[in-house]
């Protein structure tokens, strides 16, 4: 029933994002949950759960029961002179115990731990890393959003100035040029709005297919309206650092590894210990002869009178394995190193990505800045230009140049700013805060 009822939750939730606009928060949720190399990893996870199972009922005993048939041809028997013929019959049920291997099976199951978290945590970098690609992604939206309303506010004027020319070349007041001219920028620009719409659609694309949906064609997300001005907000670099190396399951994931590597070296230092098994048999059996001179008793009276009970202990002291087992020893001290080498690597790779990111943030913002600054003074070259091409001091286009300039210099902002605000949501990731969007 609980099945089911985690079906129809589910399904529900999938068919509810299907009818309404897509937040990051929901894409992110969503390719948690349905992300095949998220589920591969949560499939390890099981994995490892059974082995971690395996290593828990290792200390149990082990029983089993056999059954042994056997035909004897003998070539003398006292009793009657001479070869003989006969069938044995013996079955019952063995079990053996573990009472000492050097503490491998409490060794075993410490590994197994080990193991399990970072099954656990490599989920969690697999999550990390498709989370900053959805926020890439989600981000590549809204700024090609952003573009196309530049164009198309472009694409508007571009049509007022064809109307006006039209009644002004019906007027008599200027030549058909100005107007064939006018025309070619109105059709340049509708190329520019529909060029703006394929990279929405693309970029659209990009994120469904991340998510791995079935049809990316009814696929949208919510139009957030970032703030027009923003703010740079830096964090202390080694604040940062310190706090991504305490959160990070890349670094949490290098040290799971150094301790299972330990557990290793331990566990094939126990191959150097005696082994102690403890065992106990319990059977019984019976003989069949096929010469009538040879008296045997019933078969129940056999299987009565032969039932045997055998405790033993058997102790297995090593003393010669071709080096075998020193060469396991030292196999395991390298694979211990590798993991030390790996775990430093790892903060290596962290350290890298933070200052980077730190970096990046700088110089993005500074990027932005400076962009908002050349469309200030570009609008103001536009806001004259369009007043010296009313009073007819200058030409189309002249006057078309400056708009396009103008163009050209929101579109660069845009694209700066939402640089600018990727770079801060990878520095937040790294800060450890969760990946979120916030309108005005």
């Amino acid at each position: 029933m609980k099945r089911l009822l985690f079906a129809l939750t589910f399904l529900g939730s999938i068919y509810s994002f299907a009818q309404e606009d897509w937040t990051i928060e929901q894409c992110i949720m969503y390719a948690n949950t349905n992300n095949l190399t998220v589920q591969q990893n949560k499939i390890n996870e099981e994995l490892f759960n059974k082995d971690k199972e395996l290593m828990y009922n290792a200390w149990l005993p082990t029983v089993s029961g056999y059954v042994d048939t056997n035909f004897t041809i003998g070539t003398y028997n006292p009793v009657i002179e001479k070869g003989y013929y006969q069938f044995g019959h013996s079955f019952g049920a063995q079990s053996s115990i573990n009472i000492y291997s050097g503490g491998v099976v409490q060794l075993n199951k410490d590994k197994a731990d080990i193991d399990l978290k970072a099954a656990k945590v490599q989920t969690e970098i697999t999550v990390n890393d498709i989370s900053l690609q959805i926020a890439n992604y989600y981000l590549a939206v809204l700024l090609n959003k952003e573009l196309k309303q530049v164009a198309v506010g472009n694409l508007d004027i571009s049509k007022q100035l064809l109307d006006q020319n039209r009644k002004k070349f019906k007027a008599g007041t200027i030549a058909q040029s100005i107007v064939a001219q006018a025309e070619a920028e109105v059709a340049s620009n509708t190329r520019e709005v529909v060029n703006s719409q394929i990279e929405i659609e693309r970029a659209l694309f990009n994120l469904a297919m991340l998510l791995q949906l079935d049809d990316y064609r009814n696929f949208r997300v919510v139009d957030v309206k970032l703030p027009e001005n923003i703010n740079s907000q830096l964090y202390n670099l080694e604040d940062v650092l310190e706090t991504a190396y305490n959160s990070q399951p890349a670094v949490k994931y290098a040290e799971l590894q150094i301790e299972s590597a330990a557990k290793s070296t331990e566990i094939a230092r126990t191959s150097l210990f005696p082994k102690i098994t403890g065992s106990f048999n319990l059977g019984t059996n019976y003989m069949q002869y096929f010469n009538k001179r040879l008296q045997q008793d019933a078969l129940f009276t056999q299987l009565g009178h032969n039932v045997t009970g055998v405790f033993g202990v058997s102790v297995v002291i090593p003393i010669w394995n071709q080096y075998s087992y020193k060469i396991n020893i030292q196999k395991a001290l390298i694979n211990q190193d590798l993991a030390q080498n790996n775990f430093l690597q790892s903060k290596q790779e962290i350290q890298k990505n933070v200052q980077s990111a730190y970096f990046e943030v700088n110089s993005s913002f500074a990027s932005y800045d400076s962009s908002k600054e050349a469309v200030k003074y570009a609008k103001i070259s536009y806001d004259f230009a369009q007043k010296s091409y009313n009073a007819g001091v200058i030409n189309l286009y002249d006057f078309n140049r400056s708009r396009n300039d103008m163009m050209v210099s929101e579109s660069q902002m845009l694209q700066a700013k939402y640089n600018y605000i990727f770079k801060q949501k990878v520095l937040d990731f790294y800060a450890g805060v969760p990946i979120t969007l916030d309108s005005n």
